[in-house]
């Protein structure tokens, strides 16, 4: 009996975090640039892992909540209209310093120019070129064209820094669009990708998807935490009989 509670809450607890992860993906849909995550379970709880200890502990205790990735898939290029909107079609991020020196990725396109002539990310950090030093942008009719080069009145001024990694995996999201190398791994810039002036990247969260799996996933939980309610339940009758014996 308490071995299938143990059954019915390890069917629980993969489909919490997941619905969790689910829940902020739909919450991002519109949020430019967002990439979504994905989950996946390399520990399950088995019977031997489940079953208590001699101590009465439980014998391990699985990390459920590992698993989380992010997925890369472009997402849709949408016009905007703003002269200082960019996305980048194809691997690769724009390189944004902070007021402290440290570099962070992105790909939200979504930049201004400060009062020093500097293009600027939303977060408010640099937007850092080839030799990773700040853009800056000098008054006059500027574009970009689609490797990054920055014309102003006519002449090359800079080119956007848009590089990768070679591992993604190494590449952690902190928030605001932004993502962090977790490792010394050197950046590398990419020739291959594209970019689109006055466009921005929107979310590669597919909603319909998402609404889907979610309802999938309820529906499993619902029937697991049924069938634990149910032999709580008989354990509980059973209890309740055992001492008239």
């Amino acid at each position: 009996m308490i071995r299938g509670i143990y059954h019915s809450a390890a069917g629980m607890l993969p489909r919490y975090h997941k619905l969790t992860n689910i829940s902020n993906n739909l919450a991002n849909a519109s949020t430019t640039s967002f990439k979504a995550d994905r989950r996946f379970f390399s520990f399950t709880l088995n019977n031997e892992l489940t079953q208590p200890g001699i101590d009465g502990q439980a014998k391990q205790v699985e990390r459920l909540n590992e698993g989380l990735y992010t997925d890369w898939e472009q997402g849709a290029i949408s016009p905007t209209g703003r002269k200082t909107d960019f996305a980048l079609k194809g691997r690769g991020f724009f390189v944004v310093q902070d007021d402290e020196g440290q570099t962070f990725l992105t790909r939200d396109g979504r930049f201004h120019i400060n009062d020093n002539r500097e293009l600027v990310a939303s977060s408010g950090y640099k937007v850092l070129d080839e030799s990773m030093t700040p853009v800056r942008i000098p008054d006059g009719l500027f574009f970009a064209d689609d490797t990054g080069v920055i014309h102003v009145d006519g002449q090359v001024t800079t080119k956007f820094m848009i590089a990768d990694v070679e591992n993604p995996d190494t590449i952690t999201k902190v928030g605001d669009n932004l993502y962090r190398k977790d490792t010394d791994d050197i950046l590398n810039a990419v020739e291959s990708t594209t970019v689109h002036q006055e466009h921005v990247e929107a979310s590669n969260v597919n909603v319909v998807q998402e609404m889907v799996e979610m309802i999938a996933l309820n529906r499993n939980y619902d029937t697991s935490q049924r069938a634990m309610l149910s032999q709580d339940s008989t354990l509980g009758r059973l209890i309740d009989r055992v001492p008239r014996f």
